[in-house]
């Protein structure tokens, strides 16, 4: 029992729960554990702690005695940190506060950073304490994961080795590769390219309804850097589903939609006599919207000889109806029909990919029917990546009138979908959040659901003014630089 090792790690809760039960009564803890307590020294319950970690298991602590309770309220507070530690990220563009959590200050755990500066490293059990000088900064390194850019949160996936996988891949930074100075200056082309769509038809054609991506312009990029992965992973075909908002700029920057198909949308062109040009199609026959329109592309891979085929469904107003459709095509086109016999189903053949709206998530009934069935026999198709383009409103309905839960992604908890929270001003957090969700999807076969918190620049539509419901949240928007505008200053200072 000399060897603190034993008490790393997952032992630690237990321990703490031992060493209560030991100094209430001493006889209610077996006659090993009584021992080892018995003789640690009263006046280093509260005083340095020395790691026996690097001795061999045979050898006894002769050099110190070990802070048993400063041990376990390290490894309390490194849980906490990965529980917790999404609600102390700064997801907001607009820079509303942190909901914060008592359980990420250490003294909730009984300990203090000066206490943890006495500990070892290894008081907590995570990769990020190799190398640290103790535990405060290794604790210190952890919170830089879990409490900085990124809202890791998934905590409530059941499985130990889909959640061991998770933390391991987190902790270890295996998405989180740096951006080289190239990447950097294709990110910037690329959000050059969504503003500049998105201003040009706000100036052009001013008033008429578009549903801008202004303020969730990343989108783009980590459809693109999702599209990829799947490609790379040996997808054949991908299958989007989306409502309106950012439509537009998805059909031209990622489906291939000529710029001259879209504006003519915009003029009326070929039109149906007494139609509005808002309301015309690219035909003028089906008088639908050009926001509900789908489109078929094949896009070829990066360093991929291979074409995949991208498919986006059409949608109606309503607008998650289309989530059981897109899975429905996902599924039909995963049937492998080569051999005699009944078809076999091949789930990396295709991906769905899903967005969704911020207020539409929790408050469409029609959500949680298509979670429901994603995990049955009949209806599997080996994950979907969901992406909520969350701006923090639906029409006019603020947070706290629109849902019960903290976020609006909270419904997927239900039913043990990882989640990750990421600010929309920070294109390398989305890049990493958009590698974390394919390589789950193509690990374990489940969804994955990415927060993307942002803002709408503008009204719901282009004819709304929404600083008459919204007076505090566009007096910070209006001053609010856009994300392309702060990408680019961040590389000059570079």
């Amino acid at each position: 029992m000399n060897d603190l090792r034993a008490f790393y790690g997952p032992n630690a809760g237990y321990v703490l729960e031992l060493y209560d039960r030991y100094r209430d009564d001493p006889a209610a803890v077996d006659a090993e554990t009584r021992s080892f307590f018995d003789e640690i020294n009263p006046a280093s319950l509260n005083g340095v702690a020395v790691s026996t970690a690097s001795r061999p298991a045979t050898q006894p602590s002769t050099e110190a005695t070990a802070d048993v309770p400063g041990i376990v309220a390290a490894a309390l507070l490194t849980r906490a940190i990965r529980e917790f530690g999404f609600l102390d990220v700064q997801l907001s563009p607009l820079g509303d506060k942190p909901h914060g959590a008592p359980e990420l200050d250490p003294t909730w755990h009984g300990t203090t950073a000066e206490n943890l500066s006495t500990l070892p490293a290894t008081a907590v059990p995570s990769p990020v304490a190799a190398g640290a000088a103790n535990a405060a900064e290794a604790i210190e390194r952890l919170r830089a994961i879990y409490c900085d850019a990124i809202g890791y949160d998934f905590d409530h996936v059941q499985i130990a080795e889909e959640r061991a996988w998770l933390g391991d891949a987190v902790e270890c930074s295996r998405f989180a590769q740096p951006m080289g100075a190239e990447a950097k200056r294709k990110m910037l082309a690329r959000l050059t390219d969504v503003e500049g769509f998105e201003t040009f038809l706000h100036q052009t054609y001013l008033g008429q309804k578009r549903f801008s991506i202004e303020g969730t312009d990343a989108l783009v990029p980590m459809l693109d850097q999702i599209i990829q992965g799947a490609a790379a992973g040996g997808t054949r075909e991908i299958v989007m589903g989306m409502a309106h908002r950012g439509r537009l700029n998805v059909l031209t920057h990622i489906l291939g939609k000529s710029y001259a198909a879209i504006l003519t949308a915009f003029e009326g062109g070929q039109r149906r006599a007494g139609t509005a040009a808002s309301d015309s199609s690219d035909d003028g026959v089906t008088g639908d919207v050009k926001y509900h329109l789908g489109a078929r592309l094949a896009r070829t891979a990066d360093g991929n000889v291979v074409s995949v085929p991208l498919v986006l469904a059409p949608n109606p107003s309503h607008l998650e109806f289309v989530n059981p459709v897109v899975e429905g095509m996902a599924r039909a086109s995963q049937d492998t029909r080569d051999a005699p016999g009944a078809p076999t189903q091949d789930t990396t053949a295709s991906l769905a990919i899903v967005l969704h709206g911020d207020a539409a998530f929790p408050g469409q009934g029609i959500v949680a029917e298509t979670l429901n069935l994603s995990g049955l026999p009949g209806y599997r198709v080996g994950g979907t990546i969901h992406i909520i383009v969350n701006n923090q409103i639906g029409f006019t309905t603020d947070i706290r009138d629109a849902r019960s839960t903290l976020f609006a992604g909270d419904l997927a908890k239900g039913f043990e979908i990882p989640i990750v929270h990421v600010n929309a001003d920070d294109p390398e957090a989305c890049m990493i959040a958009a590698r974390l969700a394919i390589a789950y999807r193509a690990k374990f076969g489940k969804d994955f659901l990415i927060d993307l918190v942002g803002y709408r620049r503008w009204g719901h539509n282009e004819g709304d003014e929404p600083a008459f419901t919204q007076p505090r949240m566009y007096a910070v928007i209006t001053k609010h630089p856009t994300v392309r505008a702060l990408w680019a200053k961040q590389l000059v200072d570079e």
